[in-house]
């Protein structure tokens, strides 16, 4: 793994947690108050780290795509509107 490689590694670990604690969050939001704007962060979160995904090698891609595989089906089941 190239340093380049690592940084965006721990950058997508980092906006990894940071959407853990927005799922967290829009899960305690009862009434969807802050549904919007917690929804428009996590959305430019997700954007962010697929970008970084998409510069990885094909090796450190795998692993990343590992890592972010249970928040992003938890996002998509509960967050997500199917589109009809």
């Amino acid at each position: 793994m190239t340093t380049t490689e690592r940084i965006r590694t721990r950058l997508i670990c980092n906006k990894v947690r940071q959407i853990r604690e927005h799922l967290e969050a829009m899960q305690r939001d009862v009434h969807g108050i802050e549904y919007s704007i917690w929804k428009q962060e996590v959305d430019a979160l997700w954007k962010s780290i697929f970008q970084n995904i998409e510069k990885l090698g094909e090796d450190t891609q795998n692993s990343s795509l590992q890592l972010i595989r249970e928040p992003w089906t938890m996002y998509l089941t509960y967050y997500v509107a199917p589109s009809v």
